[in-house]
């Protein structure tokens, strides 16, 4: 049977981090990485204290950073107690970090490409401005030209290579904080019993629907309204994912068999009350 359309369009669920370690771990390793990326805001505050001038875009970037890691700070801590709102969140919050953080980048790139070609068109008037004494005043520009072209022309194309490999290891990332979101959240709900491939299919009750507990409040509110974008991701089920909540659950009832009979207290036997044929 040939894989359907919606087969090639699926989000990459990995199942690991790396291919070495567990997606938990790996959540944790990259929210730590985020987190230490994201102290530069402390350094931000400290220099607006110092007096240092800022752009209004890299202000902006600071206080974004210093609020972002104190949330995280919140966050992580959860990912191994694996509450499915927090875990929810975090997935989300890098997710949004990231499409945030490219465009930062992408604006301090156009801002530092715009400076470098404004500082070398200077340079070469100001050259060309002296060649009008003495010199011949064509010669000096196109070497100030030449020289701006190739001083120029390695720094960028290297710098968009960069920026370009980041964000894919960014996007990765962004996967792997997702994919234990949703593992996460289907152990939290479990699995349905229905067979077949089209029940498979059929998205799980949201753990934050009205009646449930995590449903109350606005903590209720937040979780369905980032549930609802991506809702079959979030509690789609597939038949890979069914087995292996199958298995996980045999291991379960295995081991939770065996602590209840090695914690169960030994059987007495009951003498027999029924008397023997008396003897006359």
């Amino acid at each position: 049977m040939a894989p359907s359309r919606s087969s090639y369009l699926r989000l990459p669920r990995p199942k690991t981090f790396l291919g070495l370690l567990s997606l938990q771990t790996g959540a944790e390793l990259v929210s730590l990485a985020l987190l230490i990326n994201k102290a530069i805001g402390f350094y931000g505050v400290l220099a607006i204290l110092t007096g240092y001038s800022l752009s209004a875009l890299q202000l902006s970037m600071y206080i974004y950073s210093l609020l972002l890691a104190v949330t995280l700070a919140y966050l992580i801590r959860h990912i191994r107690k694996q509450s499915p709102l927090q875990n929810l969140a975090l997935a989300w919050l890098y997710v949004l970090d990231t499409i945030i953080n490219t465009a930062y980048t992408t604006a301090f790139a156009i801002i530092w490409y715009l400076e470098k070609i404004h500082n070398s068109n200077g340079a070469v008037g100001s050259e060309s401005s002296t060649d009008a004494n003495g010199a011949p005043e064509g010669s000096t520009a196109r070497r100030g030209d030449g020289y701006a072209a190739q001083s120029g022309a390695p720094d960028t194309p290297m710098s968009i290579v960069l920026i370009v490999a980041f964000t894919l290891v960014r996007v990765y990332f962004s996967l792997v904080i997702m994919a234990y979101a949703r593992s996460v959240l289907q152990r939290f709900i479990g699995f349905s019993d229905a067979d077949g491939e089209e029940a498979s299919k059929q998205p799980s009750l949201s753990p934050f629907a009205v009646a449930s507990p995590l449903g109350q409040g606005l903590a209720g509110k937040l979780g369905r309204a980032m549930i609802s974008v991506g809702r079959g991701y979030w509690l789609g089920q597939t038949k890979e994912d069914e087995e292996w909540a199958r298995s996980i659950n045999v291991r379960f009832s295995r081991s939770r068999r065996k602590s209840s009979k090695s914690t169960a207290p030994p059987a007495t036997t009951i003498p027999s009350t029924e008397a023997g044929p008396s003897s006359q």
